[in-house]
Formats: C-alpha cells, sequence, structure tokens
C-alpha cells in the first residue's frame, strides 16, 4: 500500500495556507511601514537635534532662538548635512480626515531656512525655532502626523514636538510618537 496525499488534501491545505497569507500579510505591511517611519523621524530627530547643539557650541549661547544663525536663517546649509533633491508634497492630509487636503507648507519660501537632508528628510525651520519635517519628502503616504510633522527647537537647540499639541490629536491611537521620539 501506497501512502501519500490525495490532490483533494493538497488543494484544501494550499487553500487555507492562501487565507491566512491574505489575512496577514496587509498587517504586516503595514507595521513595516510604520516602522520604517518610525526610524526615520528617530533619525531625523537625532540628526536636527545634534545640529542645534552645534550651534550652540559654536556660537557660545545659551539660547538657540537668539543664536545668529537662527535669526539669519542660515541654520539648515551649515549644520545640517543636506544633499540629494528632496522637496515636500504640494498636499497634504489629516489622519482624521484623508480625503480632505491641508496646505501644510503655507508661505514657507519667504520667512524659513529649508533643505534636504542626506536621509531624504525635508525640514524648515523659521527665525523663531519653528519648522515642519517630511521624513520622507514627496514621497506618500503624505499624512500630518504619519511622515509630516511640525517640530520646534527648544532653547537649548533640542528638537521637540511640544510646538504642536494638536500633533498626537489627530495622529491615530495607534501610532505612538512618544515612543518614536
Amino acid at each position: 500500500m501506497k501512502k501519500g496525499f490525495t490532490l483533494a488534501e493538497v488543494l484544501i491545505t494550499m487553500g487555507v495556507i492562501g487565507v491566512v497569507a491574505a489575512l496577514t500579510i496587509p498587517s504586516l505591511s503595514t507595521q513595516y511601514q510604520k516602522r520604517v517611519l518610525t526610524t526615520q523621524l528617530q533619525k531625523a530627530y537625532a540628526e536636527l537635534s545634534q545640529a542645534g547643539a552645534m550651534v550652540i557650541a559654536n556660537e557660545m549661547t545659551s539660547d538657540f532662538h537668539q543664536s545668529r544663525a537662527v535669526r539669519n536663517r542660515n541654520f539648515i546649509g551649515p549644520y545640517v548635512k543636506t544633499g540629494g533633491s528632496g522637496s515636500f508634497a504640494s498636499n497634504y492630509a489629516l489622519l482624521s480626515d484623508k480625503n480632505t487636503q491641508y496646505n501644510f507648507l503655507g508661505d514657507i519660501s519667504n520667512r524659513r531656512d529649508c533643505g534636504s537632508m542626506l536621509s531624504g528628510a525635508v525640514v524648515c525651520v523659521d527665525d523663531n525655532g519653528k519648522g515642519i519635517l517630511d521624513v520622507n519628502g514627496a514621497k506618500g503616504p503624505n499624512l500630518i502626523g504619519r511622515d509630516a510633522f511640525t517640530i520646534w527647537f527648544d532653547r537649548g537647540g533640542k528638537v521637540t514636538s511640544d510646538y504642536s499639541p494638536s500633533l498626537k490629536y489627530i495622529m491615530s491611537e495607534d501610532w505612538d510618537l512618544d515612543a518614536a521620539l
């Protein structure tokens, strides 16, 4: 007597495996994208905080907001490693309402110091230490609170999200910004 599986048994097993894969792959993909964006956010925050500390040290000041680099809108070029051709997306959506397009950039060109970081992130900082950061440039998902954030440099030159208390409001509950920072 020969032992083995019938064609029907093999097809049923393959069908079950296919259904399980179809249910788990989208979840894994979403988790992977969140992890990538979180890592990019952590890297950008660390790099910008290091640049802020360099301003404090180089200018021998105790207040990042009063430094010449910030007041003269000459912070990004000399202190942040820039390169590439990153740019902001033309419009961003809110996590709470993905169908509503929001002009996140406002009057960015006249009042801010902007640049593309080597990591692909794009950042703009104004002369008050407030700014915006898109961790992956114009690539999607282009959602405020997912890959685009408002940032603020405290007086010590460290990047913080305290500038925008609404940031945590617009973020979905499954996205832990505090853990990302």
